[in-house]
């Protein structure tokens, strides 16, 4: 089997970094190289080769030789490789036996792993591989698990069979079965969210019985094959192996994957070293597990989640709260996932126009800027609308003191230039939360938002995260009400387009 792919030149890379003046001959004809959402583009062509954004107006050069400062080369020799890397030369996909007639290659961690009959009996075993394994999923990546053997013996009801984990458990992307929802899936665990995707087999009794399944990713789709039958695209997704639904929409559905899958590894690959975790063992009969992949070495490996030491501070009401889900809302999934300082200061009721001590102004006092955070995330209250506070205008200054916090606009406003007085570098950022339809201020809501509310984001620069007209998958359990999200939708919905935010604005 081989694939198209952007290889990089041997002779020009060493450990994922071109090795200076390695017969890199520059081209009379350069290329365009542009950076974009994080990915280096040749004449608008998207490469895998990925480099940290800066805000300042640096070439596409510059942020490459920012992530690899071990480069000597010129960038005349720089562009001629990249011409290199867009010719995709051919190589052969990379194989790895991990069970192979039952002969496991790797480490019992718990449990009990024995052969027998050419399987692999597993006892509530989980088990280390001896090299981890690569997924990638960028948009010219392929790759095919292959399992075959029964996946649950016994009283087994599921587990996770195959499983990255390299920040956390609460950032963590597996390949699962459960009997009771009938599912074999890709699965991501958000916080104490299990978001599955996959193919119901309609009886379950198949998985304690010996079949082959071939679980693959192959322009830019999921598939699924059973016994060498037809590949078949997604068919359901749960949470928690509740909320079943079934997927329509075969691209949409695994870019929608993709995004969590990014969000909780912040890269566009998955690194495979279980084959079971704790809490979900294995209790399985496997007598061969291959994976075959276009993995190949030029990967970024990150020891931590880029968000990790990103600190931030959250101001609003009960949406950033998280009043229908239990006091956890985006903010606290986000920390979850990165391990990332934040402090949320939120209470159900309240508005930004300053009337009381529990006004978003007011509030905004206990925040201590002297910890210098990264990031100010200010909620546009729903509360002010639907208790008709006074919009106001778009007033000129720039010193707190100038604008009237009685009104919508001062008070966002005055806002944004007392955390600019107290801490220069604090990136401010408004977001306006998803509605639903019926929802009586919706009306005014998205009016503000496009007239006032806009002009005081170009006044003062600020770039809003606009989860009111993101396109993303919404699913009716993702609400509680009108206006706030359950916590599958603030995991599956909310939290990847902030995570996103957040990595593009470091």
């Amino acid at each position: 089997m081989k694939k198209k792919w952007l290889a990089l030149p041997v002779a020009c890379v060493m450990a994922g970094m071109i090795a200076a003046g390695a017969g890199c001959a520059p081209e009379t004809n350069s290329p365009v190289v542009t950076v974009q959402d994080g990915y280096v583009y040749v004449d608008g062509i998207k490469t895998e080769i990925q480099v940290s954004e800066d805000s300042n107006a640096k070439t596409a050069f510059e942020l490459w030789k920012q992530d690899n400062p071990d480069y000597t080369g010129t960038e005349a020799e720089w562009l001629s490789w990249l011409e290199e890397l867009l010719d995709t030369e051919e190589i052969e996909v990379i194989e790895h036996k991990l069970i192979e007639k039952g002969i496991f290659k790797g480490g019992v961690q718990s449990g009990s792993a024995r052969t027998a009959s050419d399987s692999l009996v597993m006892n509530n075993a989980v088990l280390r591989l001896s090299e981890s394994v690569i997924l990638p999923f960028g948009e010219s990546s392929s790759w095919e698990v292959n399992i075959t053997g029964k996946l649950l013996t016994g009283s087994a009801a599921g587990t996770q069979l195959f499983v990255a984990n390299p920040y956390s458990e609460f950032g963590r992307v597996y390949l699962g079965v459960n009997k009771n929802s009938k599912m074999l899936y890709v699965g991501v665990r958000m916080n104490a969210t299990y978001i599955n995707y996959g193919w119901e087999i309609k009886d379950a009794s198949v998985f304690g019985t010996k079949h082959s399944y071939a679980i693959g990713y192959e322009n830019g789709i999921y598939y699924l094959s059973l016994d060498g039958g037809q590949r078949q695209t997604m068919t359901h997704i749960n949470f928690n192996q509740a909320d079943q639904t079934r997927l329509t929409e075969p691209e949409k559905d695994s870019k929608n994957l993709n995004e969590l899958i990014r969000t909780v590894i912040a890269q566009d690959y998955i690194e495979m070293t279980n084959i079971g975790i704790k809490d979900f063992v294995c209790n399985c009969e496997i007598s061969d597990f291959t994976v075959k992949t276009s993995a190949i070495n030029g990967y970024r490996r990150l020891i931590s989640h880029p968000l990790a030491g990103t600190k931030i501070f959250y101001l609003g009401s009960s949406i950033t709260y998280g009043s229908a889900s239990g006091g956890v809302a985006f903010g606290d999934i986000v920390n979850k996932i990165t391990g990332n300082p934040y402090t949320k200061e939120a209470v159900s009721g309240t508005t930004l126009v300053d009337n009381g001590a529990s006004s978003y102004v007011q509030r905004l006092k206990k925040l201590n800027f002297a910890e210098k955070p990264d990031f100010l995330v200010v909620q546009l209250s729903t509360n002010d609308f639907s208790q008709n506070k006074p919009t106001g205008s778009v007033q000129s200054g720039t010193q707190s003191s100038d604008f009237d916090t009685s009104t919508i606009s001062g008070a966002i406003q005055h806002i944004i230039a007392y955390a600019k007085e107290q801490c220069p570098t604090v990136k401010v950022v408004f977001y306006a939360g998803a509605v639903r339809g019926s929802w009586g201020y919706k009306t005014a809501y998205e009016n503000y938002m496009n007239g006032d509310f806009k002009r005081i984001c170009e006044k003062w620069e600020i770039e809003p995260l606009d989860i009111f007209h993101s396109d993303y998958k919404n699913y009716s359990f993702y609400w509680s009400d009108d206006i706030h999200p359950t916590i599958q939708g603030y995991a599956a919905g909310w939290t990847p387009l902030f995570v996103k935010y957040f990595e593009k604005h470091l």
